[in-house]
């Protein structure tokens, strides 16, 4: 008797486990939508950008720093600068360092902002930048990285002179030049 009374329950906790499991873990395996390719130009790092981006890491700078331009009024001046942030962007990236909260600037597209074409001058700033920040901006919060070794410095300056840097690519490649 007891066996008929529960039974219902039992059914609709095991209906609704699985179609949970289903929404949640098949079908976004299985959907077309689903990013399987880089966005067009997106290229691999470098192998001196891969070590940057583990320096990246390991110095905690995801935490102040996010690289994901956001369709939200916050970001309006980055979406009118550098477009919206799409999921092929990052395919190289794992794990992701998208980030939601931001104390410092978001580095999505710092590499076009610094890019690798201005040469000596945009390096010499970047490495200062990570050295002594408050040379650069009195009221920074962000910590020196003084201790980093010339190598590492300059791996981590690459790293950020990769990002959003291929879109650049992208633009001369649409425009025919």
């Amino acid at each position: 008797m007891r066996y008929i009374s529960v039974f219902p329950i039992v059914a609709i906790l095991c209906i609704l486990f699985g179609s949970a499991f289903t929404g949640l873990v098949i079908a976004p395996g299985v959907a077309s939508d689903v990013v399987r390719a880089p966005s067009v130009g997106l290229v691999a790092y470098s192998p001196s950008e891969a070590k940057g981006r583990k320096i990246y890491a390991r110095e905690g700078c995801v935490y102040c720093h996010s690289q994901q331009v956001r369709n939200v009024k916050a970001d309006e001046n980055l979406v009118a600068a550098f477009g919206v942030s799409k999921a092929g962007d990052y395919f190289y990236d794992l794990p992701h360092f998208l980030g939601t909260s931001r104390q410092g600037p978001d580095l999505s597209n710092e590499g076009r902002v610094w890019r690798r074409e201005i040469g000596a001058p945009a390096r010499d700033y970047l490495i200062g930048h990570f050295i002594n920040p408050r040379q650069y901006n009195p009221n920074s919060i962000m910590p020196a990285f003084d201790y980093l070794s010339t190598q590492e410095l300059s791996d981590l300056t690459d790293y950020i002179q990769s990002l959003g840097a291929w879109k650049d690519n992208v633009k001369v490649a649409a425009a025919g030049l």
